[in-house]
């Protein structure tokens, strides 16, 4: 009988994920499943893969029809495996509004390992929420007969920088193990560092080692962190593991702990560092709206349509600000929802906070944000106002205020450029937004 160290070692790369040279380039809107995993495996422990594909339309003719769940086995070649919808490599969906459509795998014959492509190509709609499918998976484990284990399997993110906690227990069988995918056609070099934690936590984690793997060209590799050519000489340790890479890759990683009933998992969490950034240059066109949590002016909400009686019944897009020109020389900042109706009041505010330069805006905390008194009086931004940007240029004072935004969280903005149009009399603006979330 094998050990349960020698069973850890076989199964994690049976549950990880392997994107191979044959991956087809995702195109727009295509999603990627980190895993699939189908069949019995050596010790009568069977997996099922079980998706949920949602319609996110909210109009209620907002019908998809062309989406498909195509599955690949490691190679890249078509998979055709056995589902619920029957079986075949790829199946063509067809979702109305809201629907949420289940497709599992049938666990039939030995365990084999894969990935899954969800490609919407549906027409795309001015709205960023129609036409639009959300993808949860997991896998469903049984043994004898019996559910012993789900395992949440996340949608791929590519990253060149990440963080995951580790923990590593060999003599209670507690192993943190990842995949790693190499999401570029060349070599592609990843440095790992692990970093302990210690008592008291207040002091800087100490570095337990680095190394380095190159991974070839779309080469997928999942190992533990206690094997050979990584930290081999850890037996026992918690803390973080930190990785950067030359090109994207991809990561998934899983914490395989002993139970009872067999090897059981749970999803490890990476923390993507490159996709962190809070701070933008945000271009504001006269008449158009901003959602500070996303740092985003959208080119069609204008204040054409963004009163309340243009909402339809489900949307509820919590707009933060309007930039409302009201005569050819008269303009302002509003606040946005404050709907008569009291159903789509977002509740942002504004607080104005005065002319700030670049050194001083940066120093401005959330706790500085926190203590301001929001309102939902609009600020001013017609001719001739103190808050238009100047003509100078250098690192001057710009007006600045803050925002609590529609979902609560805080934003500081500086309005440092005002561009005017020789046949208009718009005047559009360029911000410095930071949202602190």
């Amino acid at each position: 009988m094998k050990s349960v160290r020698t069973v850890c070692r076989f199964a994690l790369p049976a549950l990880l994920l392997m994107l191979l040279r044959a991956v087809p380039v995702p195109a727009q809107g295509d999603k990627v499943l980190a895993q699939v995993a189908d069949g019995t495996g050596g010790d009568g422990t069977q997996y099922i893969t079980k998706l949920r594909i949602t319609n996110l339309g909210p109009v209620q003719d907002t019908e998809i029809k062309n989406v498909q769940v195509m599955f690949f086995l490691d190679d890249g070649t078509p998979w055709t495996i056995a589902t619920n919808l029957g079986t075949a490599s790829g199946f063509p969906l067809d979702l109305g509004s809201y629907q949420t459509l289940a497709l599992n795998t049938s666990s039939a014959g030995s365990l084999k390992t894969g990935y899954a492509i969800v490609r919407n190509t549906d027409l795309q709609d001015k709205f960023a929420e129609d036409y639009q499918v959300a993808v949860t998976a997991f896998y469903e484990v049984r043994k004898g007969g019996s559910v012993i284990d789900t395992i949440s399997v996340p949608v791929s993110q590519p990253t060149q920088s990440f963080v995951l906690p580790v923990e590593i227990d060999i003599p209670n069988n507690l192993y943190t193990g990842f995949a790693i995918v190499n999401l570029t056609n060349v070599a592609n070099g990843v440095t790992l560092q692990l970093f302990q934690a210690t008592t008291p936590s207040s002091a800087a984690a100490p570095s337990a080692g680095t190394t380095k793997i190159t991974l070839g060209p779309n080469e997928h590799r999942a190992v533990f962190l206690n094997q050979q050519g990584l930290f081999p000489s850890v037996s026992s340790f918690k803390g973080m593991l930190q990785g950067v890479s030359e090109k994207p890759v991809a990561i998934l990683a899983l914490l395989q702990t002993p139970t009872p009933t067999g090897i059981q998992f749970a999803t490890m969490v990476p923390a993507h560092i490159d996709s962190l950034r809070r701070n933008a240059n945000v271009y504001l066109r006269e008449g158009y709206s901003l959602d500070a949590d996303l740092g985003l002016s959208d080119y069609l909400w204008n204040q054409s349509n963004i009163t309340a009686s243009d909402w339809e019944p489900d949307v509820t897009l919590p707009w933060d600000l309007l930039y409302e020109g009201q005569t050819g020389t008269q303009r302002r900042l509003t606040p946005q929802f404050t709907a008569s109706d009291g159903v789509h009041d977002s509740g942002a505010r504004f607080a104005p906070i005065g002319p700030k330069n670049v050194t001083d805006f940066d120093k401005i905390t959330i706790q500085d944000l926190q203590a301001l008194t929001y309102t939902a009086n609009p600020i001013d931004m017609s001719d001739n106002s103190p808050n238009l940007p100047p003509t100078t240029g250098g690192d001057v004072a710009y007006f600045t205020f803050a925002i609590k935004t529609g979902l609560g969280r805080y934003a500081k903005v500086r309005v440092v450029e005002a561009i005017t149009f020789s046949n208009s009399t718009d005047i559009d603006l360029v911000l410095e937004v930071f949202i602190f979330k």
